[in-house]
């Protein structure tokens, strides 16, 4: 599936964003974090010096929403409106808590609960969805929201990608599928030496409003500072090929860069890059090919992935992409990769252990997961007005 913006659907605009990790609290922490080329050593969750009763996952989602939200200027009048929807990206919902106070049977759990107990906290009356996607959920939950926003289904829509499952059992799981980083050796996206990836606990929020400039006054003012960008073109694909393992051809990512690039020069490309020995092999070469048609001599993307930095969680991974590029578009700085010492040989993009000041005018990020779920999703800068 695949659907762009056109002249009579509004834009999908982001106004504010909320992001918790292991190595800081807040947005701008963890964008100074980056920069400085920061990086989890091992497994890791965000840090907390208390007992968290309502269960991590939704503790850590209610932190990053109340974020963006503020950084968005909206007020709980604008929350209540039932043109606001919330979507969650997750792939495993409050686990955590399952498992450390396993529900009652008479008691109905499920995914469905963590957009359910945000909507209570925030005070949203309006639609909300959950979208389990394994490590693509979070790029899913944003394509839904552009989607509701460019249907006229909602005004703004807060999407929410959240992962809280360092776990024995699952580290466990991924032990035996053998994609974890060997002890302190720390995940290594596109390096020659990459011998798997960090699991890590996180929260992303992002508030996406419906631009009507083209059309008519927003009906919402936004309060983010710096360049306006929207969501440029998206697509979802699903690939059959294995449960676990990825297709060495590539044929559903090959597809999603086609659609997404659409011939057009992009500056930074922000990959999955879990630092596993056949993943990146295989998306490399995916992008590789999607740029092949692209001058790229002299307009060359830089190729980057914040797993190094944050670890993989998941499913959130894909809207903390999101939420990086916007910042990198703000910016026009794009973070190191700090891990990549010796990167694989690459022709049509750049990939360096440097931060770099450039800027950036269209970024694309690309999720894949268990499961055969992928999604890309690109941005683009707006003129400021």
């Amino acid at each position: 599936m695949n659907r762009s913006d056109s002249i009579s659907s509004p834009a999908a605009k982001i106004s504010g964003g909320g992001l918790i990790t292991p190595l800081a609290d807040t947005l701008e922490s963890n964008w100074d974090a980056l920069c400085a080329g920061r990086t989890i050593r091992t497994h890791s969750q965000i840090p907390s010096e208390d007992a968290i009763p309502t269960g991590r996952a939704l503790h850590w989602a209610k932190l990053a929403a109340q974020q963006a939200i503020a950084q968005a200027g909206w007020d709980r009048t604008i929350l209540s409106d039932e043109q606001t929807a919330l979507v969650v990206g997750t792939s495993k919902g409050p686990i955590e808590q399952w498992i450390t106070h396993p529900p009652k049977f008479s008691n109905l759990c499920g995914l469905a609960d963590l957009a359910a107990d945000l909507c209570t906290e925030l005070g949203i009356t309006g639609s909300r969805y959950t979208y389990s996607a394994a490590c693509a959920s979070g790029l899913h939950a944003l394509i839904h929201a552009a989607i509701l926003i460019q249907s006229r289904q909602a005004n703004r829509v807060l999407v929410v990608g959240v992962e809280s499952s360092v776990h024995p059992l699952f580290l466990g799981s991924f032990a035996r599928l053998r994609v974890l980083s060997s002890a302190g050796g720390g995940c290594r996206p596109f390096d020659q030496r990459r011998d798997g990836f960090l699991m890590s606990e996180a929260a992303a929020a992002i508030c996406l409003e419906a631009d009507y400039s083209s059309l008519s006054p927003p009906p919402v003012a936004s309060m983010a500072h710096g360049t306006p960008v929207i969501i440029d073109k998206f697509a979802l694909g699903g690939d059959a090929t294995h449960l676990t393992g990825a297709d060495p051809q590539a044929v559903a990512i090959d597809h999603l860069l086609k659609t997404v690039l659409a011939g057009r020069p992009v500056d930074l490309i922000h990959a999955h890059g879990t630092g596993t020995m056949l993943n990146d092999a295989i998306e490399l070469q995916a992008i590789e090919r999607a740029l092949a048609d692209l001058d790229c001599s002299s307009h060359q993307p830089i190729l980057y992935s914040h797993k190094a930095a944050f670890g993989h969680s998941l499913g959130a991974s894909g809207l903390i992409s999101i939420l990086i590029n916007w910042l990198c578009h703000q910016r026009s700085t794009i973070p190191p990769n700090p891990n990549t010492n010796q990167p694989m040989p690459t022709k049509r993009v750049y990939l360096s252990d440097q931060s770099q000041r450039k800027p950036v005018h269209r970024s694309m990020a690309l999720a894949t997961g268990f499961g055969g779920s992928c999604a890309a999703a690109s941005l683009r800068s707006l003129p400021s007005s």
